[in-house]
């Protein structure tokens, strides 16, 4: 490794204490230390390698086996796209020597969308820095709003410059921010703010676990399924509330304006949300039911149609409890989400607050009462 990339290989650490005296609200105040470390060694190091003409094989397969690389590679693998170490190496080098890169597995790198901006972005990536006012301290007061008081809590976050997806987290207490796609300030600040919260939802993962008694069947398959659908949801809904919407037209990123013309679309058309979630519901408890997998994808990638539904209901449980409403959830069991979104007052008063379908609220009561 040369001393030049040595030098630039920076380890970006920011302790967030959650305590007294930082200016925070009543709740915040009261809870002990969340500490998050953000390791951006897998995003500068690609970004310099990017505008390395001498860059070595060698070099860039140790680049591409970086944590937060590899972290990467595993989202493109979700997205059932075989990607190995190798590959990323592969367009990387390629990428420096400005020569074609052809093979899928390693155009799914993205690297010929990051090559143009690469000053825009490590520029980001000293802003970051630069600016902890706007970035690391409203994340962090962000975070605490909707944290239980008393929780302590170490998470990982790596920030990327490869392959798909703006942010990402695994159900663990790491998560993701990728710089392919979040590409200024306040969108950066949004993505990280959502994929921090599922870290956090990632250390209360065992606390929101249903188990049912007795012999498995099809009827208990279909219950767990259907509540892995309701995790799901709770998990994107209270993500894109915590995150906050109404960042994103402070941002300048056109993917920043293509998510919140999605998100107000979205919440303009619930009941195709609504519907779909209702369809989905049927799907798993279908004698043959669909695999989890494609029912995910439909529901929970690209414009992520039932992230809508999700929000609306979390929204409509912050408004009518606080965030304390949705901090609750961090400990109890997705089902009781859906349950008392319908127990609210405006449940199904408006086009706000639109009724669940009957199935959908049938499986809910069904898990509750132990899928009997």
């Amino acid at each position: 490794m040369s001393a030049q990339v040595a030098k630039v290989q920076k380890l970006v650490c920011l302790v967030l204490m959650l305590a007294a005296g930082m200016g925070m609200t009543a709740s915040a105040q009261s809870s002990a230390a969340l500490e998050v470390a953000i390791n951006a060694d897998s995003a500068r190091a690609t970004l310099e390698a990017i505008q390395n003409s001498a860059l070595s094989h060698e070099e860039a397969m140790r680049i591409a086996s970086l944590p937060g690389n590899l972290g990467a590679l595993r989202k493109l693998q979700e997205f059932h796209i075989p990607s190995t170490s190798e590959d990323f190496a592969n367009a990387l080098y390629e990428t420096a020597h400005r020569e074609p890169v052809t093979k899928r597995t390693e155009k799914a790198v993205l690297l010929d969308l990051v090559q143009p901006k690469v000053a825009q972005l490590k520029q980001l990536l000293d802003d970051m820095q630069a600016h902890p006012e706007s970035f690391q301290a409203a994340i962090q007061e962000r975070i605490a709003k909707y944290s239980p008081p008393g929780a302590k809590m170490r998470l990982q976050g790596y920030v990327v410059a490869g392959g798909d997806g703006g942010g990402y987290a695994f159900g663990g207490t790491d998560f993701y921010l990728n710089l392919t796609m979040s590409d200024d300030l306040m969108l950066a600040r949004s993505v990280t703010t959502h994929e921090m919260y599922h870290a956090v939802q990632g250390v209360f993962a065992a606390d929101r676990e249903v188990t049912f008694d007795g012999p498995d069947n099809p009827r208990r398959g279909a219950c767990g399924q259907v509540e892995q659908l309701f995790a799901n949801l709770y998990e994107e809904g209270t993500a894109v509330l915590v995150a906050d919407p109404s960042l994103l037209p402070k941002s300048h990123s056109v993917v920043a304006a293509r998510i919140l013309a999605d998100t107000e679309d979205g919440q303009k058309h619930l009941r195709t949300s609504a519907t779909l979630l209702e369809m989905t519901v049927v799907s798993l408890q279908a004698d043959k039911p669909l695999a989890y997998d494609d029912v995910y994808s439909v529901g929970f990638l690209g414009h992520g149609v039932l992230y809508n539904i999700g929000y609306a209901m979390a929204r409509s449980i912050a408004d009518a409890e606080g965030a304390e409403g949705i901090t609750k959830f961090l400990k109890e069991p997705p089902y009781r989400f859906v349950l008392r979104y319908s127990e609210l007052p405006s449940y199904g008063k408006d086009s706000d607050h639109l009724a669940l379908g009957e199935h959908t609220l049938a499986a809910a009561k069904l898990i509750a009462g132990g899928c009997h």
